[in-house]
């Protein structure tokens, strides 16, 4: 009996510093119980989808996390080429249309045997030629519904950028091409060069033609778009970017795990699957 009672005398003090744990914590700390209604009042409210290409590859993406916004309250409008119409699927969307979608495969008809980056510098100049006048359709529809985010599907919709930036407006970028939105890595090519996407197994002549002399040609067929886009922006005072993705708030990169050779990313870029 002796000997039980220190471990009693043990077992009494350690709940007491527990019990006074417990107490200290939830009693005589400045606990503050909040509200579960957290202000909504600084959340963007009017949202714009914007596609310059248009066609369900471009569109289907953002237009269901759209569903999704709407069901919340949200007001997204919609600004594409082609005609998409009320449906049950995606339901309060509100629609303007750019025009006729661009037609990509009429073009890759023109010449098969052409290498792939001289048929997209041709899909670069239509959408520097319509840049002005899309330009001026997507800052009419931010003034009409007031826009606070807009949602820029980034192939050949330079304009939609460009109008979120000047407006000082956060921008989502929508893009299935991983090489618009990142550095090139060495150890990956893009096939637009007409490349393989990984070089292993290639010989070095290979490697250095995809290395070297395809990104100069390249970037000789692009130089003239370029200065031709900046030139418009001057012409309209709007504020030339530098850099591939200027002042993008968030990059949502609409492929998944394992479809790409893997390559790091940068923090405001996601993999949102297919």
């Amino acid at each position: 009996m002796i000997k039980r009672k220190p471990i009693l005398l043990l077992l009494i003090l350690l709940l007491n510093l527990v019990f006074y744990v417990n107490v200290n914590t939830a009693t005589t700390q400045n606990y503050i119980p909040r509200n579960v209604d957290f202000d909504r009042s600084g959340i963007p409210k009017n949202i714009l989808l914007g596609s310059y290409i248009g066609g369900r590859s471009h569109v289907k993406p953002m237009l269901d996390v759209a569903a999704i916004l709407i069901e919340r309250g949200y007001n997204v409008t919609i600004l594409a080429g082609g005609r998409y119409e009320p449906s049950s699927e995606y339901p309060g969307l509100n629609q303007i249309t750019l025009g006729p979608p661009l037609v990509v495969k009429n073009l890759k008809r023109t010449n098969s045997h052409e290498e792939p980056y001289k048929r997209f510098s041709r899909l670069i100049k239509i959408g520097i030629d319509d840049y002005k006048e899309t330009y001026e359709k997507y800052k009419k529809a931010a003034n009409e519904y007031n826009i606070d985010l807009f949602f820029c599907d980034v192939l050949l919709n330079d304009a939609c950028v460009d109008i979120a930036n000047n407006l000082k407006k956060p921008v989502v970028a929508w893009t299935s091409f991983l090489q618009l939105v990142t550095d090139p890595v060495p150890y990956k090519k893009d096939p637009l060069y007409g490349c393989n996407i990984s070089l292993e197994n290639e010989s070095f002549f290979e490697r250095f033609r995809c290395a070297l002399i395809q990104p100069l040609q390249v970037a000789y067929l692009m130089a003239p778009l370029k200065r031709q886009l900046n030139n418009l922006r001057e012409q309209m005072n709007i504020n030339t970017s530098s850099g591939k993705m200027p002042k993008i708030s968030l990059t949502l990169l609409n492929t998944y795990f394992g479809f790409e050779l893997p390559q790091t990313l940068p923090p405001n870029v996601q993999e949102v699957g297919p």
